[in-house]
């Protein structure tokens, strides 16, 4: 029988009304797959077989905006499903408190209304932290538009979980591929990226990130990513942050990152991983409930294929995210 111990930062409930809400609005899939059918009850039966403790609900692509230009939400409809969706997640919080924790939901491309939002779903709610989209319609986190947000966001030393959306402009269209395939963890690394070129992590110190799928591509790429970032935007800073032949500062920013273990799998993912980061920036994602089919195998090979000590396990598998989410420390007591 399976420990229950496990915090998952990385499950998705699908409430039927929202799914109802954006299916009239034009939206059919999720980065390529159909909405799967969601309870709480659906999600702890399966929580309960593979040790998970606590499950942090976000709202999965396509959120509350639609990648499509054909069938664009309007800023009202965006706002609405914003508010429905943190108040299901923090209903079924308080119904299973012990079991569920909560990521907001935001409508990000009105400033005003994100920022309300984000007042409701913290202070009123008691939501855990953030679930940003990786874009919205284009526009790529670190737009300097979402200043006053990260702003609100840094104050608040927030717990900022990231995750991809699809394309509104899909390089890719012509293979028919869904998008969680090749396009998931590109688009985290896109966001990363962006991050280091507009100084984003610079700028806000004291948010908290996570990033999904192990970070998309950046163990393999962070090297590259970190020094060419500093030389695209200054050639001189990029001098200063190079040091013994490194780009060290990009690298201390990726790695300040929290990087979650979703679809993870196979040595050579899990060693490019467990080389790039600190174990202690290591935190278990499931992806339930949408890959519901692959990811117990995937949480199995995290102790066949990793090469984690008893310490950092348990570090991945609970004790790193009680140092974000100290108020679940009451139930490992």
């Amino acid at each position: 029988m399976n420990t229950i111990t496990k915090i998952d930062v990385h499950h998705h409930p699908f409430p039927l009304q929202y799914v109802h809400a954006i299916k009239q609005a034009g939206v059919k899939k999720s980065l390529g797959f159909d909405f799967p059918v969601w309870t709480p009850e659906f999600s702890l039966r399966i929580m309960d077989e593979t040790g998970i403790k606590i499950a942090m609900l976000s709202i999965t692509a396509p959120g509350v905006y639609s990648s499509d230009p054909e069938a664009p939400f309007s800023e009202t409809l965006s706002k609405y499903l914003s508010r429905m969706t943190n108040e299901i997640i923090a209903e079924t919080r308080e119904q299973y408190p012990e079991r569920f924790g909560g990521f907001a939901t935001i409508p990000m491309l009105n400033a005003e209304d994100a920022i309300e939002e984000l007042y409701y779903a913290m202070d009123c709610l008691k939501l855990d932290g953030v679930c940003l989209m990786t874009n919205y319609n284009g526009v790529y986190l670190g737009d300097t538009s979402f200043d006053p947000f990260f702003e609100e966001l840094n104050r608040r030393k927030a717990v900022v979980y990231i995750h991809p959306s699809s394309l509104r402009k899909h390089p890719d269209s012509s293979l028919q591929i869904p998008d969680a395939f090749i396009e998931a963890p590109f688009e985290t690394t896109r966001v990363a990226t962006n991050f280091l070129f507009q100084g984003t992590l610079e700028k806000y110190p004291d948010i908290k990130y996570i990033l999904s799928h192990g970070g998309g591509t950046i163990p393999f790429l962070a090297w590259r990513l970190s020094a060419m970032a500093y030389k695209g935007v200054n050639k001189e800073l990029a001098d200063v942050l190079m040091k013994d032949g490194k780009p060290t500062k990009g690298l201390q920013l990726l790695k300040r990152m929290y990087y979650d273990t979703a679809l993870v799998s196979g040595k050579a993912a899990l060693k490019a991983l467990q080389d790039f980061v600190n174990p202690e920036q290591l935190v278990f994602g499931s992806d339930f409930y949408i890959a519901k089919e692959v990811a117990p195998t995937v949480i199995k090979n995290l102790t066949e294929d990793g090469e984690l000590s008893e310490q950092a396990f348990k570090g991945m598998e609970y004790a790193n995210c009680l140092n974000l989410f100290p108020q679940f420390k009451k139930y490992y007591e």
